[in-house]
């Protein structure tokens, strides 16, 4: 792109094209046309991209609240573990299944904006040295269900069962059970 690097005023002026061209409820996060532009080798102000989708975030919640109620994400201090990690991915999928009957592909463009995020804090710590073992196996687990959820998310409950049930799962994190079944 020829330009020193993409922050908010450059993500704004994209948020603002798609608007013009294919209405408000086209438009996409700043994350969400970060990632693309970053794709495409577009050097990133990460810290300036990160602050700027938070505020936008807190500004879709604010002007239409209904939208967000069966996604209720807090802001991610500590890593997730297994069970939490369960619950969110739960959260997600209710927010996609309304999308899908619905027809409202903004509600299924946040969840998958809300998913990819958790992956990549996931990722993050699961390489982060500062953080205890197990934490960092649990976190490169949670990042792969993250994974296939974004990938299959109808498919993310049978998977997780059999992924559960497998001897490699059991190997790092026993027998407990997380309280997710398929449902028959």
């Amino acid at each position: 792109m020829g330009r020193p690097g993409v922050g908010e005023l450059q993500l704004q002026k994209f948020q603002s094209a798609i608007c013009e061209s294919f209405g408000e409820g086209a438009v996409e996060s700043p994350a969400t046309i970060a990632r693309l532009l970053a794709d495409e080798g577009a050097e990133l102000r990460h810290p300036e991209v990160i602050e700027f989708d938070a505020r936008w975030r807190q500004a879709q919640i604010k002007t239409n609240p209904k939208r967000f109620r069966g996604l209720k994400v807090e802001p991610v201090v500590k890593p997730l573990r297994l069970r939490q990690a369960e619950n969110f991915i739960k959260r997600l999928e209710r927010l996609r299944e309304r999308s899908e009957r619905s027809g409202d592909k903004a509600d299924w463009q946040r969840a998958r904006d809300q998913a990819i995020k958790a992956r990549e804090i996931a990722e993050s710590r699961s390489k982060d040295r500062t953080l205890d073992q197990v934490i960092r196996t649990e976190q490169a687990e949670i990042a792969e269900w993250l994974g296939v959820w974004l990938q299959t998310p109808k498919l993310f409950a049978e998977w997780l069962e059999l992924r559960r049930r497998s001897g490699e799962f059991r190997e790092r994190f026993g027998d407990a059970d997380f309280g997710v079944r398929q449902q028959t």
